[in-house]
């Protein structure tokens, strides 16, 4: 992987960003709700099984995070999977738990978040 590529979404209900590896091995999204746009709901995170352990999730979750900061965005959140290694994965990155049964999913899920630090000064520039 050595770019990513965006793709800007509007629908109905807000806009969304995808953020593609240019060798198809990755995405991640960004959806923003005209409800709440200072909040992301992140979505599909996948990475290729042949490409994992290697990174490239830590980097797309990376750019989304920067972008979502680009975007003013004050907090992201997510789903993950109760009984895989998602959970502690994105604890790993600074998210934490608000949901530990979501009711949508049946209980198979919990929702996490992060607030979002603003941008410093280096980082605008």
């Amino acid at each position: 992987m050595t770019k990513i590529i965006t793709h800007a979404n509007l629908w109905w209900w807000g806009k969304s960003y995808t953020f593609i590896s240019d060798d198809g091995m990755a995405t991640i999204e960004i959806a923003i709700s005209d409800e709440r746009p200072d909040l992301g709901e992140l979505r599909s995170l996948m990475v290729h099984e042949s490409a994992r352990q290697k990174g490239i999730g830590t980097t797309m979750l990376r750019f989304a995070e920067h972008k979502a900061n680009e975007l003013k965005l004050e907090q992201l959140c997510l789903n993950a999977r109760k009984g895989t290694f998602l959970i502690d994965w994105y604890r790993r990155h600074g998210y934490e738990i608000y949901d530990e049964n979501c009711e949508y999913s049946n209980g198979q899920t919990v929702g996490m978040y992060k607030n979002l630090e603003p941008p410093t000064e280096e980082e605008k520039a």
